[in-house]
């Protein structure tokens, strides 16, 4: 059966205040018409450490009562707040291991995540992001921890290297409903003289700029993209095969220090069918 609304999945480990993330996930939710499910993933090593079999069980029914509490106080006031329902579930494992076996029961449309500033680009948030770029061949918004999404607001929208397929999405549309201004489209190309120009992108007004592909290009960017009053960025996630991740972990790593929410295009998993059994806050 066709769902009528959007599946977006949020994943977290309880370990960093998740508020501004639900903020983005509820305003994504509100523009495209979506449900939300969170699922928290624990190491089971954090809980259980080195004691026996018995007192490992008990930690992890504790632990796992005490999350559900937490994951409670945490959407309850967002709920209240923003009139968006929330499911959730809480699990122990890998996380790696256990959001690649959520995806393989629940097929989501779009998948959430948060990012910190780092000047390190292999740190364990960056590496999880890859792993879904990886294995997730749906929409993913990646959020900044400090300026996520405001839920009720307009935004502004932007693209990078995009083509006029990635704006083909079934939610697109909807999304640029709730634009504040035209559309900003940043091209970096090997070589060019054209000027920025004002354009027209499927019937929307756009500003396109174009910039030589040079490393003074690269280390200004995520300067370009801040002073361009954007809230949501698209990228091109292509059909994530193994030449297209390559080239979009590379636009990534070029974006990835800027305080603007990503939105990595892609296909849909169809492969999946499974009706979601995760709580409701």
């Amino acid at each position: 059966m066709e769902r009528n609304k959007h599946k977006i999945a949020l994943f977290t480990d309880l370990q960093e205040d998740i508020s501004g993330l639900l903020k983005s996930a509820v305003s994504l939710a509100q523009m495209i018409n979506g449900e939300i499910e969170v699922l928290n993933v624990t190491k089971p090593t954090a809980v259980i450490g080195k004691e026996n079999q018995l007192s490992a069980m008990r930690s992890l029914n504790r632990e796992y009562i005490l999350a559900d509490k937490r994951m409670k106080d945490i959407l309850s006031p967002i709920i209240d707040n923003y009139g968006v329902p929330v499911n959730y579930s809480s699990t122990f494992g890998n996380i790696r291991n256990e959001i690649d076996r959520y995806l393989r029961e629940n097929n989501p449309d779009i998948i959430v995540l948060g990012r910190h500033k780092s000047k390190h680009f292999n740190t364990a948030e960056n590496r999880i992001i890859n792993f879904v770029l990886s294995v997730f061949k749906g929409t993913v918004l990646i959020v900044p921890h400090d300026k996520g999404l405001e839920p009720g607001m307009k935004i502004g929208i932007g693209s990078l290297n995009c083509s006029e397929a990635v704006f083909n999405s079934s939610f697109t549309e909807e999304l640029f409903l709730h634009a504040k201004s035209a559309l900003k489209s940043f091209n970096i190309v090997e070589s060019s003289s054209v000027l920025p120009q004002t354009d027209s992108s499927l019937g929307r007004k756009t500003i396109n700029y174009v910039f030589d592909h040079n490393e003074n290009t690269v280390n200004n960017l995520p300067v370009y993209l801040s002073i361009s009053n954007i809230d949501l960025l698209f990228l091109d996630g292509g059909n994530k095969e193994k030449e297209d991740l390559s080239r979009l972990l590379n636009i990534y790593d070029m974006v990835r220090k800027s305080d603007i929410n990503l939105l990595v295009t892609g296909e849909k998993h169809t492969h999946y069918n499974f009706n979601t059994t995760l709580k409701i806050a």
